[in-house]
């Protein structure tokens, strides 16, 4: 578990190189000093969350983004697994994807998704996306082991 003070790790999960590294860059603008690790595809999601093979020493994630349409084992399959999990169900998945398809969100949903966010075609409008995202989950969202002293909460 995580102590209070203790930075989040985030996990980035997509094929295209060229998203993760615009995820990376609006992650950069939130002028947070979490550690972002990225992997390509749904197996070394899962490895990587489930510390196996190359991964067997990752740290574990506090925050995942996680696109739907990858080759191999797809977003919402690794979703699934990870949500299955007691030890990572509580981690937040953020599903970042292209796929404005109401039937892959209601699946995203079943499946655990804490957030769906579309990828906009428009990299300026992608970057806000996620620099809103990652926002929430590291400054706004509260954890039950990192979150707020009682002091600093407005009563």
């Amino acid at each position: 578990m995580r102590k209070k003070c203790e930075a989040i790790t985030i996990l980035l999960v997509d094929d295209d190189p060229d998203c993760r590294l615009l995820i990376r860059e609006a992650i950069s603008q939130c002028k947070i000093s979490n550690m972002v690790f990225e992997v390509p595809d749904g197996q070394s999601a899962l490895d990587f969350v489930f510390r196996r093979g190359d991964y067997a020493n990752a740290p574990r994630p506090g925050l995942i983004y996680l696109d739907i349409e990858m080759p191999g084992i797809s977003g919402q399959e690794v979703l699934r697994q990870i949500k299955a999990s007691p030890e990572h169900r509580h981690i937040p998945v953020v599903m970042m994807t292209g796929v404005a398809d109401e039937a892959q969100m209601e699946q995203a949903a079943k499946n655990g998704a804490n957030s769906y966010t579309l990828k906009p075609a428009n990299p300026e409008q992608f970057l806000r996306t996620v620099l809103a995202s990652t926002d929430y989950w590291m400054r706004i969202h509260q954890y039950p082991e990192h979150h707020l002293s009682p002091e600093l909460c407005r009563r």
